[in-house]
């Protein structure tokens, strides 16, 4: 009888999520990519709703004044290797934003959205460039290539590729930086996608079109 309920629960913690609110993925078309945003509403992912919100076809980031530090949208799902692009807009080029990836969840007393780790930026003075947020800081500050960003609020397009030790970051068709993350003790090996806020807010920034194409182990 022992035998039998250690197997079982062995079973159980095997197949179980990685955390409790784990999102199944979508299944990926037929050129493998996955879509992580529906267009239409927030299934998937977990954030402040006094700050994000589905308008128009996109995701909204926007609150008049943000209190308890940065927050973010998380989508309910750990991955590993993998390219993941997004459509998006600073307006006007205000605030700061940035698509979190291979990070972790981490409450902050009242503030539950809290995400540490790689961050693909999104700022005047920033666009492009690697950041670990809640951790080393800047990872790669130096342009590879210096990217243009779209005019009049125009649809810009990140590319962020995952692959094993190596990260790559690339803004409308131009890689803005190549890191390689040597620190066995620190660097990434998976972890989740979000979506930056930044504190203090009275900003907005746009996301739409978000996927992966998930790559080899």
């Amino acid at each position: 009888m022992k035998t039998t309920v250690i197997l079982a629960l062995t079973a159980a913690l095997c197949t179980a999520p990685l955390f409790a609110d784990h999102h199944e993925l979508p299944k990926p078309d037929k050129d493998g990519w996955i879509t992580l945003f529906n267009g239409k509403d927030l299934t998937g992912w977990d954030g402040n709703p006094k700050v994000w919100s589905v308008v128009d076809g996109y995701i909204s980031g926007k609150i008049d004044k943000l209190v308890g530090g940065n927050t973010f949208l998380v989508y309910k799902h750990p991955l590993a290797n993998y390219v993941l692009e997004a459509e998006w807009i600073l307006v006007d080029n205000q605030g700061n934003s940035g698509i979190q990836y291979r990070s972790k969840q981490s409450a902050n007393g009242d503030n539950k959205w809290v995400v540490k780790g790689y961050q693909a930026d999104i700022g005047t003075g920033w666009f492009g460039k690697l950041y670990e947020e809640g951790g080393r800081g800047i990872l790669a500050g130096e342009y590879k290539n210096q990217p243009e960003i779209k005019a009049k609020n125009g649809w810009n397009t990140y590319r962020i590729t995952a692959n094993g030790t190596k990260l790559t970051q690339e803004i409308n068709g131009v890689v803005t930086i190549e890191f390689d993350d040597k620190d066995e003790a620190k660097a990434a090996k998976e972890g989740i996608i979000a979506l930056q806020y930044h504190s203090p807010g009275g900003f907005e920034v746009r996301y739409r079109k978000i996927r992966v194409k998930l790559l080899g182990e």
